[in-house]
């Protein structure tokens, strides 16, 4: 072997080596849900009148981004395709956590959906927000069956 093709092969060696340890990096970098969000779990059952009510609050107040089906809607002007909430392995990927997160803190940076936790406009409670969460979850699966 060459010393010029040698050194090709060292290079992607390295490379691939580099790859390899930047890669988790990669894939997790879009999720900066804090630990003690991820390990969340929803505390709330919904009866039918509050999936009802949550069912209005969904098209009021999300299905603009998310469709009135919830399947990530057409909002073309929007810079990130909000999230498919019936695709159930897509939901089945996060956590209530994540979910109640999501919703409480908005975008932030990464997209253009609003915060509904208590400190912003919408000023939802924390158990609002699990009301939302587990109607999400029931949405997906309602696709799901």
């Amino acid at each position: 072997m060459t010393l010029v093709a040698e050194s090709k092969k060292t290079n992607l060696q390295y490379l691939f080596m580099l790859t390899l340890l930047c890669l988790p990096a990669l894939l997790f970098a879009e999720n900066d849900v804090p630990t003690e969000y991820m390990k969340l779990k929803n505390p709330l059952v919904l009866s039918e009148s509050r999936t009802k009510y949550f069912a209005k609050q969904f098209l009021t107040k999300c299905a603009r981004c998310h469709g009135e089906l919830g399947n990530g809607g057409t909002e073309e002007d929007l810079e990130v395709r909000p999230a498919d909430l019936t695709d159930t392995n897509f939901m089945k990927s996060r956590t209530d956590g994540e979910l109640f997160y999501q919703i409480e803190k908005g975008g932030e940076e990464r997209s253009a959906m609003p915060a509904f936790g208590e400190d912003s406009d919408h000023g939802w409670s924390d158990q609002k927000i699990w009301g939302m969460v587990a109607y999400l979850r029931q949405l997906a699966l309602s696709k799901s069956n």
